[in-house]
């Protein structure tokens, strides 16, 4: 099982990967046995009750003290037994391509005991409270609650350096966050914590699932959005508050990547974005 435990930790650090979606269920005694095809993968936590999961031809025993993980296009079968309720949180998330480099336990189900009960509980809960909100700061919570996740799953078998890249990215992307409205560029981030930018990026995007330049894009955006909805910024004004001289600049790279033109930004326009 130690072995186990470490092939999935050098699987989940080679690939890092962000959850898109946390959700809890409820499925009841008497209930039509689930059944559908899969098309994302994820962690099954059950919470209480006692299920049978079925992958395919693949059976597991749901129960509190165990993770299920499921995989894209497998016939995915609920089973309730006992007259208690069957509980349980998803995390749900786009696995990478890692066949041909090595174990392939993303695109595989398996079953895992949970250790550090308390500390997997207390992830769960901020990564289901994180689910609902879509803005950038919360997206590196979720980054940063997964990895917490993660070395909790595998008894911390995360080695001293995978921990150390961990906190340095935090530290990177929280400097980030301070310095954004500033002309920013990789050499110059990455010359602050004195790395060569190549290497920079790498670990960045290793941690975070985003190049760091592509991390202040976003987290700029998503600001100068907040100020054309909530405090009636022009689009200069927004664009120059963020760090963009050029309003015209700032409107393209506004409408290429949240998909409308900051002129057209109106109140309440988060409340409806959410809904999307």
């Amino acid at each position: 099982m130690s072995d186990f435990r470490t092939q999935l930790a050098e699987e989940y650090a080679r690939f890092p990967l962000t959850i898109q979606k946390a959700a809890s269920f409820t499925k009841v005694p008497g209930q039509v046995p689930a059944s559908y095809e899969t098309t994302r993968a994820a962690f099954i936590f059950p919470v209480s009750g006692k299920a049978v999961i079925s992958f395919d031809n693949q059976t597991f025993t749901a129960l509190p003290g165990k993770v299920i993980h499921g995989c894209p296009g497998k016939k995915l079968t609920f089973y309730i037994e006992g007259d208690e309720p069957f509980c349980h949180i998803n995390l749900y998330y786009d696995p990478f391509d890692s066949q041909g480099r090595g174990t392939d336990f993303i695109h595989s189900a398996y079953e895992l005991e949970i250790i550090n009960g308390a500390e997997v509980d207390d992830c769960l809960e901020e990564l289901l409270r994180l689910s609902h909100c879509h803005d950038i700061r919360s997206r590196f919570r979720m980054n940063f609650t997964t990895q917490k996740l993660f070395d909790a799953l595998f008894c911390s078998q995360l080695s001293k350096q995978e921990s150390e890249e961990l906190n340095f990215i935090n530290e990177a992307a929280l400097y980030i966050r301070n310095h954004y409205t500033e002309p920013l560029t990789l050499k110059e981030i990455a010359g602050h914590f004195g790395k060569r930018p190549e290497s920079f990026s790498y670990l960045f995007h290793k941690v975070m699932g985003i190049r760091p330049i592509d991390y202040l894009i976003e987290y700029r955006l998503e600001t100068a959005a907040g100020l054309l909805n909530e405090n009636g910024f022009s689009v200069r004004q927004a664009a120059v508050s963020v760090g963009y001289k050029d309003e015209f600049y700032f409107s393209r790279l506004f409408k290429k990547h949240m998909g409308i033109a900051p002129s057209k930004i109106k109140s309440g326009w988060q409340t409806e974005r959410k809904k999307l």
